[in-house]
């Protein structure tokens, strides 16, 4: 089995706790949202699907699933950035 490169595996996982953490922060908080701090967090998953999209080691169905992925995470962080007044990506 192919798999893609450990650097950008482990650029997806760090992007994901961001997302994670800025998530959980937004839950506990009092009451107010950081939409910008959530925006950036679905644009760095985002980008490190697209990492993980253009790995040419990994088998195309993976690819085309990550670029799936990639796009519904940018689709995500141009909503939550749109929430904020800002263009966003």
């Amino acid at each position: 089995m192919v798999r893609p490169s450990r650097e950008v595996v482990a650029l997806w996982n760090t992007a994901y706790v961001g997302l994670v953490e800025s998530m959980f922060a937004e839950s506990t908080s009092d009451g107010s949202v950081d939409f910008s701090r959530l925006a950036a967090g679905y644009a760095v998953v985002g980008q490190a699907w697209r990492l993980l999209a253009a790995d040419l080691a990994v088998p195309l169905w993976a690819r085309h699933a990550c670029a799936v992925a990639a796009e519904e995470f940018e689709r995500r962080a141009h909503v939550e950035f749109s929430r904020v007044g800002g263009g966003g990506l």
